[in-house]
């Protein structure tokens, strides 16, 4: 049976941990403490990966559209507990209109916060899509596309606006409900322009294409955003492409990557503002 290690459950000061799930690198478990239930994600190899400067971002935004941090050390974070659903479960339950309001109205809440912290630039955060090599045996669409990708993700990383701390993993899965309300959580945290942070958001929720995958819901996402957080639409649909082509260029193979359909409809639809 698989538990936390005693000596982070002393060290938190928590007790009966029940599993609740399971990533590629961490566990994440229910906890008591004190009167309160908490989540605590203890990382496998006690190796945070690129996850612990967004405990620091967190952590500053006490609060501000974020779950609140209780404590975190080099290999466990211990946080505050958050009942559900995600936005996810809002989209695919048939309310994606009132989920995106309200991803919008998170990110407007991190971004207004006003917390200074010396986190990595986003131009760090595109270095796989920067150095990709795309092979000249790769589909033509793909080569196509993704060449497009690095250009447009090479020019909205030039001509970045307003540069501030970001969660930098900002979608459906990673806001949920709590005693609070919605809030995020999983942050990465990265320094660059507010309007990244929506990017991802066009590629989820995850594992819905019959949301995703449909022109008519990407315009009205990229009018959503734009009315609550005063961004052009095609300056979100800019970083929408680049964020993209960076999720293929860090998978395996990017010519056989699922994400290139949407890549292909978000280009299509942001040459059409231009």
């Amino acid at each position: 049976m698989i538990t936390p290690p005693d000596a982070t459950l002393r060290r938190f000061g928590v007790t009966a941990p029940v599993l609740v799930a399971e990533t590629k690198i961490a566990t994440v478990w229910k906890v008591d403490f004190g009167k309160e239930p908490a989540a605590m994600k203890f990382y496998k190899n006690g190796d945070m990966q690129d996850e612990r400067p967004g405990f620091d971002l967190l952590k500053a935004l006490d609060g501000k559209g974020a779950a609140r941090i209780h404590a975190v050390d080099d290999s466990a974070a211990l946080m505050e507990w958050l009942d559900g659903p995600t936005l996810g479960d809002l989209s695919r339950a048939g309310r994606d209109d009132d989920a995106n309001a309200i991803l919008a109205r998170v990110a407007g809440e991190i971004h207004g916060a006003g917390i200074d912290l010396p986190l990595t630039p986003l131009t760090d955060r595109f270095a796989a899509l920067r150095n990709l090599t795309i092979p000249s045996h790769w589909p033509d669409a793909v080569r196509r596309n993704l060449h497009r990708g690095q250009h447009i993700a090479a020019a909205m990383l030039t001509a970045q606006q307003d540069i501030r701390p970001l969660h930098g993993d900002l979608h459906h899965g990673n806001i949920k409900q709590g005693n609070r309300g919605w809030v995020s959580f999983d942050a990465k945290g990265v320094l660059g322009d507010p309007a990244y942070d929506l990017a991802n958001a066009f590629k989820n929720p995850i594992d819905a294409p019959t949301i995703t995958m449909n022109p008519a819901r990407i315009k009205r996402l990229a009018r959503t955003f734009s009315d609550i957080l005063n961004i052009a639409p095609q300056r979100l649909l800019g970083w929408a492409v680049a964020h993209c082509a960076l999720s293929m260029a860090w998978t395996d193979d990017p010519s056989t990557d699922a994400h290139h359909p949407l890549l292909d409809m978000l280009l299509t639809l942001y040459t059409d503002l231009k």
